[in-house]
């Protein structure tokens, strides 16, 4: 087993903002300076601390004032020394166990800038989400207290502090079981998997075995759908699966689709065999449009939920897999409003409807129900068990 060292300092934030910090711990490589670990911490008590194997290493933090998950360059920087490498071997650490090498502080400020020599840009690889970022395959029931909605709104207007105090990924319902197929259900915004509570209890579970996809449903969706793939890519090889069900609901849906087009054309896997998507607004949100130009501070995933946003075009340039059948449920019980044409109470049922996504349905089932109803509807949930036990 790889020995492995601690690296521990105090970060000073000099800014009035007073956001989560992002802490990136780059490793020196033939070919220059990667990513090996990213922290959130917060800004009030600054403190970090990282396990390392043995290596050379540079320390950099900035304040994401707008919990995007990238460096904008009028976000406050900066860096432990000029920036100096810090070097860690056996010889060089303390004996003591966690063998931590401390006092590596340092200040960010608006007034530096990212160092030069080493890339602002954060490439979300497969190792650096898993160590860094995310659970894979914790069990988790419903009840758990993660799952709270409290929670699920602080993963849409604090992205970063959910990221850090809760913490995103795919959970488990059962230990992995090979003889059984897994459904990955995919949350909306504001949401968590409590939401499907309703549709687990009705489902087989001698035939299927549960996965939740749980995440801050502020951040950027394109962020989002790659986490989620590099997750599911990360299973497959651990298990082997060749078959899996993915339900969305909402602005999971939007997520959904595009996870599976990474998953099936860039990927080239062919596991994914049936998308079920539930009230998704294919077309966006005309209200994250106004939150975008109108509000002080816009949450990240609004951007990708205004209607004809670069993000719904990109998700809409591929088709899905031809291998993949997909479901498309919607909702319709609402009233027209002065800012919503006709729609579930939250999506208008244009948006749900969207051709593009109509076009490449298997078939079309629509509900009396509201955006929330529709998850616990007993004529839907039928529906659903029928597709499955038809799988």
């Amino acid at each position: 087993m790889e020995e492995t060292f601690v690296l521990q300092g105090k970060i000073t934030d000099e800014s009035s903002s007073q956001e989560n910090l992002l802490v990136l711990l780059y490793e020196e490589v033939p070919a220059g300076h990667e990513i090996s670990k990213l922290s959130i911490v917060e800004s009030g008590s600054g403190f970090y601390s990282i396990e390392v194997p043995e290596g050379n290493y540079y320390i950099v933090a900035f304040e994401d004032t707008n919990d995007n998950l990238t460096y904008d360059s009028n976000e406050p920087v900066g860096c432990y020394g000029r920036p100096d490498a810090v070097r860690v071997a056996p010889g060089l650490m303390p004996p003591e166990p966690p063998r931590a090498r401390k006092g590596l502080d340092f200040t960010v400020d608006s007034t530096n800038r990212f160092p030069s020599g080493i890339p602002s840009e954060i490439s979300f690889t497969s190792e650096l989400i898993q160590e860094s970022l995310v659970k894979v395959g914790k069990l988790a029931g419903f009840e758990d207290e993660i799952f709270s909605p409290a929670n699920g709104a602080k993963g849409y207007w604090e992205p970063l502090t959910f990221l850090r105090e809760v913490g995103a990924g795919v959970y488990f319902t059962e230990e992995y079981d090979a003889h059984k197929t897994p459904i990955l259900l995919i949350h909306g915004a504001l949401g968590t998997p409590r939401g499907w509570e309703d549709l687990v209890d009705q489902i087989d579970h001698t035939r299927y075995q549960i996965w939740l996809a749980y995440y801050p449903s502020g951040l950027p969706l394109a962020r989002v759908s790659k986490w989620i793939n590099i997750i599911v890519e990360s299973l497959e090889r651990s298990y082997g699966f060749e078959d899996l069900v993915v339900i969305a609901q909402s602005m999971g849906g939007l997520v959904a689709r595009s996870f599976i087009l990474l998953n099936g054309h860039e990927s080239r896997q062919q596991y994914i065999k049936t998308f079920i998507s539930i009230s998704t607004p294919w077309n966006g949100h005309r209200m994250a449009a106004k939150g975008v130009k109108h509000a002080p501070t816009a949450v990240p995933s609004w951007y990708d939920m205004a209607p004809d946003s670069d993000f719904i075009q990109s998700i809409f340039r591929e088709k899905l897999p031809d291998f993949l059948k997909y479901y498309l449920f919607f909702s319709y019980k609402g009233k027209y409003s002065s800012f919503l044409a006709n729609n579930d109470g939250t999506v208008e049922i244009a948006s749900q409807l969207d051709l593009r996504a109509q076009s490449e349905a298997e078939k079309v089932f629509g509900y009396d129900e509201d955006h929330g109803s529709i998850l616990t509807g007993e004529n839907v949930i039928k529906q659903i068990i029928q597709l499955l036990d038809n799988h």
